[in-house]
Order: structure tokens, then sequence, then C-alpha cells
């Protein structure tokens, strides 16, 4: 593609002064001044593309926006692109658009628009632009080639207020700024009334300290023995009624935790968190419990943990509760069991 730049060119020739001559000149006035009918010259056509610029409205004030319109008036066969424009100082850019295509006496007419903020006062002034087009290469059919024509320049004069509504007298300039003494009497009212309600609410304080409260008369419940607390909740397993119901696995794992706990609070260790053979390790260490008990707490965490891990099932009916309660009643203490010092796991 080949670029081109389209310019408008005018010739004129002289013609020697002669009676033939002159006749023409005044039979082509007549023709004019007669014939109601306009008409053109063989040979004179309008120009393939033309370029002019607008900008409305015609007045401006700071804060105003101004529409800068470029249109451009072509050939059916030519193709403009929309040309970008640079805001000069004192214009800002707030958005563009085009216009639908419009078609006048056989050509094409694009307008393209640009929105502008007007920030200073004065004559301003937006320079010939340059609108690129491809037209069709006359020396090879079916090619295109790249023109450019520039767009005249445009200027706007913005005005100020103040030229246009003449000298107000009313007008004043902003005062400067005062120094003002700081409000003590009210800095100190307010600390007053701090301290007053600070005050009142220490004496409401103390007031409600110093209220007689009633003294019930009835004696402190004592806390439950392990054994009155694994008794207790074995009563409460035992009405659930889980192993009638088939929830063997819950009955089980509920019954090991009680187990454990009632072994956590008889003999001072932390059952719950250890496993089975943790546990029974630790029972070495207790000379006063008998070898038959060591081997019943075995048993029972045993059968416990293989129906709550392996999903077993119960053996022969048989349930541990009762092997639980056994174990309370035998390792009931007749005097506090001295309990030897966990051993660190770590």
């Amino acid at each position: 593609m080949n670029n081109v730049t389209f310019r408008t060119m005018f010739s004129a020739e002289v013609f020697p002064f002669s009676p033939l001559s002159t006749l023409f000149a005044l039979f082509a006035l007549f023709a004019l001044l007669v014939c109601p009918t306009p008409f053109t010259i063989a040979g004179e056509n309008s120009n393939p593309v033309s370029v002019t610029t607008r900008i409305t409205p015609n007045t401006f004030t700071l804060g105003d926006i101004a529409t800068y319109t470029i249109t451009v008036q072509h050939d059916a066969d030519i193709h403009p692109a929309a040309p970008d424009i640079m805001p000069q100082k004192g214009l800002e850019f707030v958005e563009k658009g085009e216009s639908p295509p419009l078609e006048i006496n056989g050509q094409i007419v694009h307008e393209y628009w640009y929105k502008l903020r007007v920030d200073d006062i004065g004559k301003l002034t937006l320079p010939s632009t340059p609108v690129s087009f491809d037209a069709p290469n006359p020396k090879e059919s079916g090619k295109t080639i790249r023109g450019t024509i520039l767009a005249p320049e445009a200027t706007l004069e913005v005005q100020s207020l103040l030229a246009i509504y003449g000298n107000l007298e009313g007008i004043r300039d902003i005062k400067p700024l005062e120094e003002i003494s700081p409000p003590w009497i009210h800095y100190f009212l307010m600390t007053l009334g701090a301290l007053a309600l600070l005050g009142l609410v220490t004496f409401l304080w103390r007031r409600w300290k110093s209220r007689p409260v009633s003294r019930v008369s009835s004696t402190a419940i004592p806390a439950l023995t392990p054994e009155q607390l694994a008794y207790k909740e074995l009563e409460a397993l035992r009405t659930k009624g889980w192993l009638q119901i088939g929830r063997i696995q819950d009955h089980f794992f509920e019954l090991s935790e009680i187990f454990r706990q009632y072994l956590e609070n008889r003999f001072q260790f932390p059952a719950r968190e250890w496993t089975t053979e943790e546990i029974t390790a630790h029972f070495k260490h207790f000379p006063d419990l008998s070898e038959n008990l060591k081997r019943q707490a075995k048993t029972i965490l045993t059968q416990t943990d293989r129906v709550k891990f392996a999903k077993a099932e119960q053996t022969d009916g048989r349930d541990e509760m009762q092997s639980v309660i056994n174990f309370i009643k035998e390792a009931w203490p007749t005097e506090p069991v001295s309990a030897p010092q966990v051993p660190n796991r770590s």
C-alpha cells in the first residue's frame, strides 16, 4: 500500500482579448440570468474526499464541555479512519465517539466527535489533525493506497465570568485565618462531668458489693467419689438400652470411656489418653493392686477395644459392664492408695 496526500490545485488561463471572446462572455452572462435551471461545466467534479471541523457551542466559560467535530465527506470507495487528537493546554479530554454515516449527493459523510472540558480562559486552538483513509489504487485494480488529508485547525474563545457579568463590587477576597483561643471552660466542664460520672459508677459498685447476701442454710453437696461417679454413669448407660436395639459399638465405646475415667480418677493417671498397652504397663508400678485386678483391667480394656476399633460383634452375648462393676467392687479402697508418679511419655 502506497501513501498519497490529497491536495487541491487550481490553475487559470488568461485568454487574449478579442471581439469573439467578448461576445462569448456576454452570451454566458445572459444564460446565467435567464436560464432557471442551474448547470455545471463539463469535466467539473467534487473532491473525492474533504474534511471540515467545527466546535459547539459558540460561547464557553470555565468548566463547560466543548464538542469538537471532524466531518469527512468522501466517495463510497474511500474508507477513512477515526483520527486521534491531542488536547492542547486548557482542554481536558472527556470522551469521543462517531455518528452514523450519512449519504449526501452520492458521497458518504462521517462525523467524529470529541468531548473536551474547558480548564482555561482566553483563545484556545486545536491544531490541524491528519485524517488517514484508504482509496482505490488507479494503477493496480483491486488494491488500495493509504492517503492523508489535514483537518483545518479550530479555535474557541473562553470568557471569564467576571468579564461577562462585569466587575462586581460585592465580591471580596477570603479573609485570612484568625487564631481562636482554646475553649478552656468547655474542657473544664467536660472533665468535671467525667469525674462525676466516674464517682457515681464507683459509688454504685461499692453499694452493690456491700449489699446483704441472703445466706441459705444448706450443706454443700459433697463431690462424688470415683466409684460413685462410675456407678452413676453405668446406670445411665444401662438405661439407654443400646444393646437391645443393636447399637453394640456405641455401647462398648461409652463403657470404655466410663472405665477409663474411673481408672484416671481412682489411680491418678491419664487413662483416657493412654492405650491399653500403656495402661497395662503402668499397672506394674502398683504393688497394692492385686494381679487378679490387673488381669481383669486388661481383659476389660482389650474386649472393649475389639468392639470399638475392629467393629467386632459382641462375643457370646457377654456384656463387659458386669466385669467393670466387679472390678470397682474389688478395687474399692479401704484406705487411700499411694499412686506412683506418672512416667513421662515423651
